[in-house]
């Protein structure tokens, strides 16, 4: 018996964790599912339905996005958040079309060069970061 790993193809391999989901916490969990599906462009799961207790959002890369429902408010700041990198679009630009979704901007920390990121806030208040789009890194 393995006590820290399995086989694989008579290889030993260490046991790791993958992440199945990144957790919302809100009152309407399919009203926040539709704000990040637009964010994202990965549609709400076709089982899900406004009213539900939970909505998924399962896109074709990365962890599926997972809202509850929980009776309290958001009191305090994140311990945890996601980061996006635009992709077709620049920072900046991307930021001005979040807000149009519904977000809000919190703390903007992009410095006169064009470096630095922008934090934002759902509807449900839960904050999340834009950084710079790959080409804005590069060029």
């Amino acid at each position: 018996m393995l006590s820290d790993g399995y086989l694989i193809s008579g290889k030993l391999a260490r046991m790791v964790s993958l992440i199945r989901n990144v957790a919302f916490d809100c009152p309407d969990p399919y009203a926040l599912a539709t704000f990040w599906s637009s964010v994202i462009g990965a549609p709400v799961h076709a089982d899900c339905a406004p009213g539900d207790d939970d909505a998924v959002i399962e896109p074709d890369s990365g962890p599926r996005l997972f809202f509850q429902a929980v009776p309290e408010a958001k009191v305090v700041k994140n311990r945890v958040h996601v980061c996006l990198q635009p992709r077709g679009a620049q920072r900046d630009a991307e930021v001005t079309r979040v807000v149009g979704l519904g977000a809000s901007v919190l703390a903007d920390h992009r410095g006169a060069d064009g470096s630095g990121w922008v934090v934002l806030q759902d509807p449900a208040g839960n904050e999340f970061c834009l950084t710079r789009s790959d080409e804005e890194r590069c060029g």
